[in-house]
Formats: C-alpha cells, sequence, structure tokens
C-alpha cells in the first residue's frame, strides 16, 4: 500500500476510492489520506464529506452481503462469511442481538476498526430497513471523519 502522502496526490477522487475500500473489509489508511489531503490543502469539510460518503457506500455493500446471505445466497463468499459467523460466534450473536434490540441506532457504531464491519454485515443480516441504515451508519462515520479533520486542522 502506498504511503498516505502518495494517496493523497490522487485528491478528492482518490479519497473517495480509498474511503469506499474502507468501509468494505479492505484496510487501507482513509483517515491517514483525509489529513494528508487536509493538510495540503484541500478544504476540510469537502474532504470530509467526500470520504464520508465513499466510506458509506463502501458499508453498503456489506449490508447488502449480509442480506444476501440472510437469504441463503453468496456462494462462495455466503460460505465464507457463514464460516466467519460462526467462528466469531458469541460477539457475531451479541452484535446481532444488540442489532434486534436497539435497532438502526446501534449502527453508529459502525465507525469502530473491525467490529464496525460486523455492525454492518449484521445490519443487513437481521434486516435493518435501509433508509435507517444509511442515516446512522453515514452520522457514525461522518463524526469519525469530522474528528479527524477537526484534529489535523487544530494541528496545523
Amino acid at each position: 500500500m502506498p504511503e498516505p502522502s502518495t494517496l493523497s496526490t490522487w485528491g478528492l477522487p482518490g479519497m473517495f476510492f480509498v474511503a469506499m475500500l474502507a468501509g468494505s473489509v479492505v484496510p487501507v489508511p482513509s483517515e491517514a489520506m483525509l489529513a494528508a489531503l487536509i493538510y495540503n490543502g484541500t478544504p476540510p469539510v469537502t474532504a470530509t464529506v467526500v470520504a464520508t460518503v465513499g466510506n458509506v457506500l463502501g458499508a453498503v455493500t456489506l449490508y447488502i452481503l449480509g442480506q444476501w446471505v440472510s437469504r441463503g445466497g453468496g456462494g462462495p463468499v455466503g460460505r465464507w462469511f457463514s464460516r466467519r459467523r460462526a467462528k466469531e460466534g458469541p460477539r457475531m450473536q451479541r452484535i446481532e442481538a444488540n442489532l434486534r434490540t436497539w435497532g438502526a441506532p446501534a449502527l453508529l457504531m459502525s465507525w469502530l476498526p473491525i467490529l464496525g464491519d460486523a455492525f454492518v454485515i449484521a445490519g443487513g443480516f437481521v434486516g435493518v430497513r435501509p433508509v435507517p441504515f444509511v442515516f446512522f451508519v453515514t452520522l457514525g462515520k461522518g463524526i469519525r471523519y469530522a474528528f479527524v479533520a477537526l484534529s489535523t486542522t487544530a494541528a496545523m
């Protein structure tokens, strides 16, 4: 993976792409890239919005995967997810129980590293409706990116 400073030369389209990958299960430095873009002069609000939209679209792919697997589909990916779900056992059961208990607001936790992906997939798996899903995931991920942007501007 290239350095965040190299990635920042890709500008806002690169930020969108990297954030979208980070919103799925690909570990890429979207926060570092956001900070590098802001440090190099990109307006913080613009960079934050682009990062948030890209990250939410990446999360939507996981949500769709969760829905697809819950209906018995997914082919090899569905089988992998089923094995992973069985392996994670208690943790996935707790996340699914939280989503069933708290509903879509539990998706505010989608910003968390690694665990957030589990919340997103479980959101699709347990059948959280699309509009509340997008709202709470956007809010959670947007707050994270806003914090990174504010921290970066304060450090400059």
